[in-house]
Order: structure tokens, then C-alpha cells, then sequence
């Protein structure tokens, strides 16, 4: 878990989740953007790309999930909690803000069960992903701080 936090680090990881989405929604765009217009306002523009409506609101989302890691992620307000908790926690309320954000801005029609589907699988293949590549990173830090200790128990 993380121990610090600072203001430049929470731009740069809110930056950093907002150009993957957004990266990734203009791909889908290009791929899906003109059988898409009229189907989900996220498509308004059809393969021509965003629109600031939908971008400003993948800001807000990237914000969102930002403040949620820091909350779960750090012990600035939660003490006590297991790891596989505050990640279950973590990942059920940025579920829910995306399926408020679905609802509210018209992303996909809330009655079609096919988006909801495909909706579900990618946000399940994105946490799988973020998790191995979250467990990988903290794998690699540990192999560091453990050759770190035995160069320091070695020259002592």
C-alpha cells in the first residue's frame, strides 16, 4: 500500500488514467464511432472522435477513480483493513460510478442487456489487467529493497 501521497503525484495517476481511456475510446471510434452514432452519445461524432462533452466526463471519471485509490489505497482514512478487501472495495465503487456515469450521460442505453454484457467483461478484463500489472510493479520493488538490504547487511 501506499505510504505517501502527494498532490503531483495524484495529477500525474489521474492524467495517466485519463489518456488510457481516452486513447482507448478513440480507438473505438475509429473501429465503431459511425455504426455507433445515435446508439450512445459517447459516439455522437461517429469516427471523427470525441466530443468535449464525453471528454470532460472521462476527466471526471479519472478524477473519481483517482480519489478512490488514494481512499482505499493508503491509510490517509482506512487503518485497518486487508489488502484483498481494500482492493474489492476499490474496485466495486469505481464499478459504480461507471455504471452512474452510464446512466447519466447516456454512454450506452441503460435497457440494452448485450452493452451491459460487454460492459461488464471489459471492466473485468481492465481490473485483471490493472491488477497483474499493480502486482507486478510491487513484485519488482520487493526483488529491489531485498537486494538493497543484503548490500547493506553485506557491507556492515
Amino acid at each position: 500500500m501506499d505510504k505517501r501521497t502527494t498532490l503531483l503525484g495524484s495529477v500525474a495517476q489521474a492524467a495517466t488514467i485519463y489518456g488510457i481511456t481516452t486513447g482507448l475510446l478513440n480507438i473505438f471510434c475509429l473501429l465503431f464511432g459511425d455504426k455507433a452514432v445515435g446508439y450512445s452519445n459517447m459516439f455522437s461524432l461517429g469516427g471523427q472522435g470525441i466530443s468535449v462533452a464525453t471528454s470532460l466526463q472521462f476527466l471526471l471519471v479519472s478524477v473519481i477513480v483517482m480519489l478512490l485509490r488514494k481512499l482505499f489505497m493508503t491509510d490517509i482514512l482506512i487503518k485497518d483493513m486487508t489488502l484483498s478487501v481494500r482492493i474489492t472495495l476499490m474496485f466495486t465503487s469505481v464499478f459504480a460510478v461507471m455504471v452512474a456515469f452510464v446512466a447519466i450521460f447516456g454512454w450506452f442505453p441503460v435497457s440494452d442487456i448485450v452493452a451491459w454484457i460487454m460492459f461488464i467483461v471489459c471492466f473485468a478484463v481492465s481490473c485483471a489487467v490493472s491488477v497483474a500489472i499493480s502486482t507486478t510493479a510491487v513484485r519488482k520493488e520487493d526483488e529491489r529493497l531485498e537486494e538493497a538490504l543484503k548490500r547493506m547487511k553485506e557491507e556492515k
